[in-house]
């Protein structure tokens, strides 16, 4: 399964998470999973419900098991018996422009600051901000290359000044070595994604926001940030990187401009 799914240029992170699942189903029941029938396998998807998983976590392992039954033992998949779960619709979360200026200026550390305001200056997801290389901070454009991203593709997005200036003082403190623009403290790689979630984590405590939130906020603030200063949404995909515009599309739901003109029905009672 691993074989086949690195010749067919599978993400790393796609392939330990479609190995987890299979392994995850076979330790359920204890033996191969060739073995296992429909009824079976609706059963330990019914078992990951009622062990409290989310919707996108049973659609990961839905996704692991139906790849591995469909193309590495070639059975037919039984879509009456074993229908994809139906995601949840939910509204992405957004802080304002206000608290994201407050969460980034919670932050001390040179290093920590600029990689998020980067990271929210692009609408980068956590894991493209960490990996990004010297070469990619484009200046004479204005742009940041994000080279191999989801889906593995590769796009451009948007550069502000006030970042690029941050980056020349990170850059005069710091002065990188390696082809990793923030790397870890031994020089040797890029800086953990789990670091730089810690610090976002401290930062949206010491900011004192109160939403639940996880740095993926930052991406979405700037995408929803972008709709309310006028930006079509075909450019949003463009930069956010989507493959389909349905998946930018949420944000039309949350943008501010959409709903700070309506008048409440309540006030009109009482004109």
């Amino acid at each position: 399964m691993i074989s086949r799914m690195e010749r067919e240029n599978y993400s790393a992170s796609t392939i330990k998470c479609y190995v987890h699942s299979v392994k995850d189903l076979a330790v359920y029941y204890n033996c191969c999973p060739s073995k296992l029938g429909d009824e079976q396998i609706g059963d330990y998807l019914k078992h990951l419900r009622d062990r409290g998983c989310c919707c996108s976590t049973v659609n990961g392992f839905f996704g692991g098991i139906k790849w591995f039954y469909t193309r590495i033992l070639e059975r037919e998949w039984n879509h009456r018996q074993l229908p994809r779960p139906r995601r949840e619709k939910r509204l992405p979360e957004v802080l304002s422009k206000a608290e994201v200026k407050r969460l980034l200026e919670a932050i001390i550390n040179l290093k920590h600051q600029t990689a998020l305001m980067v990271m929210y200056s692009g609408g980068l997801r956590i894991g493209e901000v960490v990996k990004l290389g010297v070469k990619d901070i484009d200046s004479d454009r204005m742009l940041i290359r994000v080279e191999q991203g989801k889906g593995k593709k590769d796009r451009y997005t948007l550069l502000s000044p006030h970042a690029l200036a941050m980056l020349r003082q990170y850059w005069k403190k710091y002065r990188p070595s390696g082809e990793w623009l923030f790397e870890s403290m031994d020089e040797t790689t890029h800086w953990s994604i789990s670091s730089a979630q810690k610090v976002f984590k401290r930062a949206v405590i010491k900011a004192g926001i109160i939403k639940k939130v996880s740095s993926h906020v930052l991406r979405h603030s700037f995408a929803t940030h972008l709709l309310e200063q006028g930006v079509d949404i075909l450019t949003i995909k463009e930069l956010l990187g989507h493959s389909q515009l349905q998946t930018t599309a949420k944000y039309l739901h949350v943008r501010k401009s959409r709903l700070s003109h309506l008048e409440n029905p309540l006030d009109s009672l009482f004109k």
